[in-house]
């Protein structure tokens, strides 16, 4: 039976020879020479050049790590596919190994072994192989920790690219194992409680995660390299242990080694450590060259626990491309410590919290951009999402220095929120103020203060923050700063605080 549209033969009379001849042939021819008509039109659209800047290929892997762990010089081969989605041919008008021949990798492209291929074609609904070779001597110092190039694919005016990561030398790697989709970077999680020796350097790639119940334990002399936007994360009631020595530092930084990289800062993301746990130390360590040095924080959605702790002492923080000390309503006790050199706070507290820093030099000589933040910012509120949040603040500074470059001059802003306590004080310390809102006078928030008196630091450029001799620091700590529990007899370097006239302001003891 015909549609209802063809019953009249008046509306169509040119058409009913044409349908009294396809009524009388078999169907199977019909059916034949539709199959055989769809078929052609297929051909034909797959003929068709895909030009629309909007497509794109896809990849079997938008990342290919090389992660076996190499124990003697040679090459590992790994693959991926690049696929056509679309119904109609593509050309990628080139691939190339971004490093060129410089690179430690090589390529295979549809067949063809070179790091480049101009105008490869990929048929609809299609794919091609691409595969990677890297050649690495695991042995060599020279080499970074982490090997990284990218395959770049230029198509239609846009640019996509897989990477490719591989190991460069000898280490235990902590590479990622989860990849969530709610923006949170990739991440693994450490195997149980664990204790990292000096035998051979640790490298995180991605964020390694100390889980809840779990404690990370890192002994004198660890060197632990973090790739580009890799974190240490120390989750809900989990703990960290950093036990360097005065001779043996444990030092977190990045994972490239060329000199220009020594002290360059944002190579890796942060340490985080969350609520939980109050057996939290860090003792002789070098944080250096991320985004923020440690994040102390207990984060709200992670429901209620007790507020975390932290144990700081004898330790270096510099070059953060943001914060030196972020701190969340977290408790935080710190001595001999210096942070240096951050893009934008060296320390933050806000949202409340306890925070005693005895000994301590916060001098901010940033100089890799336009610093717009104060060294110190003191806060008993947070806004989040519109809701300003508050929680009481104390907070004692004492026998400290905090200096710096900022334009303005000052580099101490406290603010406060009614509701909740913000009670905060500075003892004996070497300040730069320069603030109409803080009244310098008010001894519930100074005391014994020496303002805007240059610290006379014996090189800010190379960091090197030991007090000269005729500086106002000199003397001007509290003995009884010093005794108090636990006692702090001797400096970040080991000398004696109470072998002259007195203690000096500052992590570093004056020695002539």
């Amino acid at each position: 039976m015909m549609p209802d549209g063809f019953r009249a033969s008046t509306q169509f009379p040119l058409l009913l020879p044409f349908l009294n001849v396809v009524n009388r042939i078999p169907y199977f021819i019909v059916s034949a020479v539709l199959a055989l008509l769809m078929l052609w039109m297929s051909a034909c659209r797959k003929d068709v050049l895909n030009t629309d800047p909007s497509a794109k290929l896809s990849f079997s892997n938008d990342s290919v790590y090389f992660d076996t762990v190499f124990v003697t010089f040679g090459s590992v081969t790994k693959r991926f596919k690049v696929y056509n989605p679309h119904s109609e041919r593509i050309r990628i008008s080139n691939i190339r190994l971004s490093g060129g021949n410089n690179s430690f990798f090589r390529l295979n492209i549809d067949g063809l072994p070179a790091n480049e291929a101009s105008n490869v074609e990929i048929e609809g609904g299609d794919s091609i192989f691409v595969f990677c070779e890297v050649t690495i001597d695991p042995n060599n110092e020279l080499n970074p920790f982490v090997v990284s190039d990218s395959v770049m694919f230029e198509t239609n005016g846009n640019t996509q690219q897989v990477k490719l990561v591989a190991y460069g030398r000898n280490a235990d790697f902590f590479r990622p194992t989860n990849f969530p989709t709610n923006g949170f970077p990739a991440y693994s999680v450490l195997d149980g409680s664990t204790t990292w020796t000096n035998v051979k350097p640790k490298v995180i790639i991605g964020y390694l995660v100390v889980d809840s119940a779990q404690t990370l334990t890192i002994e004198a002399g660890t060197q632990v390299f973090l790739y580009n936007n890799s974190g240490l994360w120390v989750y809900k009631q989990g703990t960290l242990k950093v036990m360097g020595t005065a001779t043996d530092s444990v030092v977190f930084q990045g994972v490239r080694k060329e000199p220009e990289y020594r002290e360059e800062p944002g190579q890796w993301d942060r340490i985080w450590i969350n609520q939980g746990s109050t057996g939290n130390e860090i003792h002789y360590a070098v944080i250096k060259n991320g985004n923020i040095g440690l994040q102390l924080e207990d984060v709200i959605e992670l429901g209620v626990a007790p507020q975390g702790a932290l144990t700081l002492s004898n330790t270096r923080i510099r070059n953060m491309r943001a914060f030196g000390i972020y701190g969340v309503g977290y408790r935080l006790d710190a001595w001999n410590t210096v942070v240096g050199n951050c893009g934008a706070y060296g320390l933050a507290f806000i949202r409340g919290g306890n925070y005693r820093l005895r000994h301590c030099t916060f001098a901010n000589y940033w100089g890799k951009s336009v610093r717009s933040e104060p060294n110190v910012f003191l806060s008993n509120a947070q806004n989040r999402g519109g809701q300003t949040i508050i929680s009481d603040l104390n907070f004692e500074f004492a026998n400290g220095i905090v200096y710096g470059n900022l334009q303005n001059g000052n580099e101490l802003v406290v603010e406060g929120e009614s509701g909740a306590a913000l009670n905060w004080q500075f003892k004996n310390s070497l300040l730069r103020i320069d603030n109409a809102d803080i009244n310098t006078s008010d001894p519930t928030h100074f005391v014994n203060i020496r303002l805007n008196e240059d610290p006379a630091f014996i090189d800010v450029q190379q960091q090197n923050y030991r007090i000269g001799s005729g500086s106002p620091a000199r003397n001007w700590g509290s003995p009884e700063v010093v005794n108090a529990s636990p006692a702090i007899p001797t400096d970040l370097l080991g000398n004696s605080r109470m072998a002259d006239d007195g203690p000096d302001a500052g992590a570093i003891e004056y020695v002539p």
